[in-house]
Order: structure tokens, then C-alpha cells, then sequence
């Protein structure tokens, strides 16, 4: 009995995490300020497994619970996706809870000398160090001054996140400089009939198409992108147009939503999703410095070529390929196998319950990344 109780407790002690699948309220000390954040764990979750992190932040006004509770279509991607979310909170101001984004007016601007920026790279250190988190696979978005918060941090880019998206939030007046490390991808959303932050003007920083057009400039994309129109299958009011720029280092995204406010959009009463579009945005994007990411053509190979029933995995050209676990995805993210423990480096996996389509294949190991692509077609 003693041994049992020192087991479980060992357990406790090492997993604490396993326990609160759902929302829990954490908080460390920053600068001098006790810093909040909630966390959301998927149902599904395992110690054992790996998992995306992103991190969401919120508008001047709202908070961590609020905004997180906004967000129940990408925590429904989350059980499938292998996602954790992390959800801080801005610091108490005149005017409404806010981050320091160097966007305001009239001479007030939320959370000055704050050091913001600080604060979320310590959330992601943080989160990192007590959560399974794949460094390469941590991304960040916001809302209204949230988005104005990202995009600082763009603009400040340290290589802490593969991707990044903001909504309807811009650059904020106060940034007179922005030279990110990295060509940064970039996805926004904006309505064209927002009032709080306008899309053609507004006095809290520059408008969305010089927005777009910095990043751009910073990413070598060609001047004039691709315009698909969105399917207009959802009587809310708004059309959507969906811009893709071609040509560059990295991608380069913007959702422009007709007579829409400043407000999300949810899949189930609009034609998109923002949850949705982001995470297909942000799930083919890995972080390659500091992580040894080999893609397609390289160590993973699987044959036949496309697949039907079976699809067979080689690893052996790997550096110990014993000890790589090897997981499975569809094109959503969501897991639908995990292999591992074949001393052999082979796998044959069962794709006749598959659809016709593309999946991913990633093999890990510590630090070292390795995909692949195979295509199951009948």
C-alpha cells in the first residue's frame, strides 16, 4: 500500500497536467507583476504524446476568460489536432484590461512600460517547460489590441513562433520600426465595416492594406496576390474575399470580410471559421531554427506511391531510427495513428479506412523532426 501511494504520488508530481483536462487558471511572477494566463488541455490528452502550442490573446477591455471562451470551435479542433492553448491576460488599465502594442491615441495607450513582449516569450518558456509542447509548433494570434500585439511581436520576431495571425488589429502608431528576424507567416482577417479599428483608416496605427503591404515587402511576395472568393453559403450579411500572395519566402494571407464589424466569425453561423482557417493556416509551419526538420524528399520514405490499402514507412536511414515515434495525421491535424517500437525502423500502416487524400507523416526524436507526405488514392 505505501509503495501504491508513493507510485501515484510520483505520477502527481510528474504529470501534473494529466488532471485538468479543460480550462485551469495559472500565473507566475514578471517584472515584478503577477502575471495570469488559462490554459485550455484537450480531453484527449496524454503525457505521452506531443502537442502544438497557441497562444491567443485578447482585446483592450477583455480578458483571459472571456476570450477563451470565444474560442470553442478551435478547442474542438484541439481533442483531434493535439492542441494546448494558452490565454494570457493584459494588465489592468484606465481604460480596460490591454497590451502594451504601441497602438492608442490622444495620448493614451494601454499598459505603458509594460513589458509585454517579455511577458508572452516567458508564457511560451513557461508553457514549454510543463506541457509536451513541440518547440517547432508554437503559434500566436489576437483580437482588436490583441492583434496590435501580435503583430509588435512580428515586428520584434525572435523565432519563438512558426506562424502568426491577427485579427482585426493592425501595426500600432507608435512602432516606427518593424524588422523581423525571419520571413514571417502571416495571416489577417478584417471587416471592412469595423468601426473600433477601421479597415481604410484608423488612429491607432497604420490601415490593413499597409499592413499587408509591409509584410509583403518583408516576406519577397509578387505585388499583386491571388483573390478567391469565399462561398457565400451562410446568410450573416458578410462575403468574403481570401488573398493569397505567391512568389514568397513565406506565406502571406489576408481574409477580407464585406460589411462585417469587429467581431469573429464562427464556421457555424458564417461562411468561415476563424478558428478553423487559422489552424489550417498554421499547421503546415514548423520552426526550423534550432530544430533539425528534414522534409519529404529526404530520410522518411514510404511506397507504394500513391497508397491504396497499406502504406509501408522506412525510417532506417535515420540516425537511430529505434527510438523515433512515429505519428500519423489527416489534413486537418488530426491524429490517426501513432507508431513506434519497431527496432527495424519499418512500419506497414493500415490505410483501407482512409479517404482519397494527402497525409502527413512525422517522425521524432528529442529535438530532431522528420516528414513526410503519402497520398491514399483508389
Amino acid at each position: 500500500m505505501k509503495k501504491l501511494f508513493i507510485t501515484i504520488t510520483c505520477l502527481l508530481f510528474l504529470f501534473p497536467a494529466m488532471l485538468f483536462a479543460g480550462f485551469e487558471t495559472k500565473s507566475f511572477n514578471f517584472d515584478g507583476n503577477n502575471r495570469e494566463y488559462r490554459v485550455f488541455i484537450p480531453n484527449s490528452f496524454s503525457p505521452s504524446n506531443s502537442y502544438s502550442l497557441v497562444i491567443g490573446i485578447h482585446g483592450l477591455g477583455d480578458n483571459m476568460t472571456a476570450f477563451s471562451n470565444a474560442f470553442g470551435e478551435f478547442h474542438d479542433i484541439a481533442d483531434t489536432a493535439n492542441i494546448i492553448f494558452a490565454y494570457p491576460q493584459g494588465m489592468s488599465n484606465p481604460i480596460g484590461n490591454g497590451w502594451n502594442a504601441g497602438a492608442g491615441t490622444l495620448g493614451i495607450y494601454p499598459s505603458v512600460g509594460i513589458n509585454d513582449v517579455g511577458f508572452i516569450n516567458a508564457l511560451v518558456d513557461t508553457m514549454q517547460a510543463n506541457y509536451p509542447i513541440v518547440v517547432a509548433q508554437t503559434y500566436l494570434f489576437g483580437f482588436s489590441n490583441g492583434g496590435f500585439m501580435v503583430q509588435r511581436i512580428a515586428c520584434e520576431d525572435n523565432g519563438r513562433f512558426a506562424a502568426i495571425a491577427s485579427l482585426a488589429g493592425t501595426l500600432g502608431n507608435q512602432i516606427t520600426t518593424c524588422n523581423p528576424a525571419r520571413k514571417l507567416p502571416i495571416l489577417h482577417f478584417h471587416g471592412t465595416a469595423d468601426v473600433n479599428v477601421g479597415y481604410n483608416s484608423t488612429p491607432f496605427g497604420i490601415n490593413v492594406d499597409s499592413l499587408i503591404h509591409l509584410w509583403a515587402i518583408n516576406n519577397s511576395c509578387d505585388a499583386v496576390p491571388n483573390m478567391t472568393p469565399v462561398p457565400d453559403t451562410k446568410a450573416d450579411g458578410f462575403t468574403v474575399e481570401h488573398y493569397q500572395y505567391t512568389g514568397c519566402t513565406n506565406r502571406l494571407e489576408l481574409f477580407k470580410i464585406y460589411d462585417a464589424a469587429h467581431i469573429l466569425l464562427r464556421k457555424s453561423a458564417n461562411d468561415i471559421g476563424y478558428s478553423e482557417e487559422m489552424w489550417k493556416f498554421f499547421r503546415p509551419h514548423t520552426i526550423s531554427t534550432g530544430v533539425n526538420e528534414i522534409t519529404s524528399n529526404s530520410k522518411v520514405e514510404t511506397y507504394p506511391i500513391p497508397a491504396k490499402d497499406i502504406v509501408n514507412i522506412q525510417l532506417q536511414s535515420i540516425p537511430n531510427y529505434q527510438k523515433l515515434q512515429v505519428s500519423v495525421f489527416d489534413f486537418m491535424g488530426k491524429q490517426i495513428a501513432q507508431l513506434f517500437g519497431n527496432n527495424s525502423g519499418s512500419y506497414s500502416l493500415d490505410c483501407s479506412n482512409l479517404s482519397n487524400g494527402v497525409y502527413l507523416i512525422k517522425a521524432t526524436n528529442g529535438s530532431n523532426s522528420y516528414s513526410s507526405k503519402f497520398t491514399v488514392k483508389r
